[in-house]
């Protein structure tokens, strides 16, 4: 039984595809290799995600964003969402927090987080979890803070009156102890890193919570700041322990920071695996045309080889969403969802993924 909301109830140092930006150190998968906080199945899951969909109601009918999305994260784990523009990956992590519009209707079998069912909470339950248990570090921070008003009062309404020594030692944690002096300017006088890093701050120590959502955190920033950002999140996780769901575009960053990853097509997790595997063995034709279309694959002067057509809409015809692009397609991919099943330790979403892989 769904529950709902809403109206009506690969070596150190390498990246993978082009980098944004220099390298962070060892991708995620060699520091599992090497040892790390984290192992899979050591502990109770921090996060449980099963079958979430998410139904916008509009004046033309329902639109689907997201559908039937399932995975789990465990403390300490970084886990990434990866997809093209409109693939829902931000929708679930809106959904996670409760933050969607009234249109939204969200059904999910499960949708808990350590022993809180997300979807019961009222709105008190809720203030109580967001900031405290669950932070979110959103995407674009110019966007995020009130221009108009300084930043030490925006911290205020975060921190309450906290002594200005914690909140230097704070700022001290994410590299702006300089910041610290300047804290009556406005937003515009700081540039997108040191707000990203105070968005951080704010959704990652100052109330210390278990589970960090990072809605693609380094989108707008350049490429040295981005990897200064990536370094921060992966020490947080290093020191705090911190669960984060990592949403991005950039496979180069997802394979640098991630445990493991989701690759979100049309709303729909259509592959799941630890980052080793899905870069060096993917399992879906999806992703397997994702990597090809890398530039970093190609010699300059050589044609890349882009995924023909064009992403299919929320409401496109029945069977897989990808069959209209796949090569590998055939009548029962445009006729039948594909179930998700395990194909040598990855979750793929395919008709044909057991005949791929032998």
């Amino acid at each position: 039984m769904k529950n709902r909301t809403g109206r009506g109830g690969p070596a150190a140092g390498r990246t993978v595809g082009d980098p944004a930006g220099p390298t962070i150190g060892p991708t995620a998968g060699e520091r599992a290799r090497n040892g790390r906080p984290w192992e899979p199945g050591r502990t109770a899951p921090l996060l449980e995600v099963e079958d979430l969909s998410v139904v916008f109601d509009t004046a033309r009918g329902p639109v689907p964003a997201v559908r039937d999305v399932s995975f789990r994260l465990e403390p300490g784990e970084i886990f990434g969402l990866v997809g093209e523009s409109g693939s829902g990956k931000s929708t679930v992590l809106s959904a996670i927090m409760r933050l969607l519009p009234s249109v939204a209707v969200t059904d999910a079998t499960t949708l808990r987080f350590r022993d809180t069912d997300l979807l019961r909470l009222d709105a008190a339950g809720l203030r109580s979890v967001r900031g405290t248990g669950i932070g979110l570090v959103p995407q674009r921070p110019m966007t995020s803070l009130s221009p108009v008003t300084p930043l030490r009062k925006q911290l205020r309404w975060f921190l309450g009156d906290r002594d200005p020594a914690e909140v230097t030692e704070l700022l001290d944690q994410v590299g702006l102890r300089a910041v610290a002096e300047r804290l009556d300017g406005y937003p515009f006088e700081f540039s997108g890193g040191q707000l990203q890093r105070l968005l951080i701050m704010l959704a990652a120590l100052a109330r210390r919570p278990a589970l960090l959502l990072a809605d693609e955190p380094t989108t707008t920033l350049d490429a040295t700041v981005q990897a200064q950002v990536l370094r921060l999140l992966l020490d947080l996780r290093d020191r705090l322990g911190i669960g984060i769901v990592f949403v991005s575009h950039d496979l180069g960053v997802i394979a640098q920071i991630c445990d493991r990853a989701g690759v979100m097509y049309a709303g729909r997790l259509v592959e799941s695996a630890p980052v080793g595997a899905l870069f060096d063995a993917p399992r879906h034709p999806y992703t397997r045309a994702l990597l090809r279309a890398l530039p970093s694959r190609y010699t300059r002067g050589e044609r890349i080889k882009v995924i023909e057509g064009s992403a299919a809409g929320a409401n496109r015809i029945p069977g897989c969403a990808f069959a209209p692009r796949c090569p590998r397609a055939d009548a029962v991919c445009g006729e039948q969802v594909p179930a998700l099943r395990t194909v040598a330790g990855s979750l793929v979403r395919c008709h044909h993924a057991e005949e791929d892989a032998a």
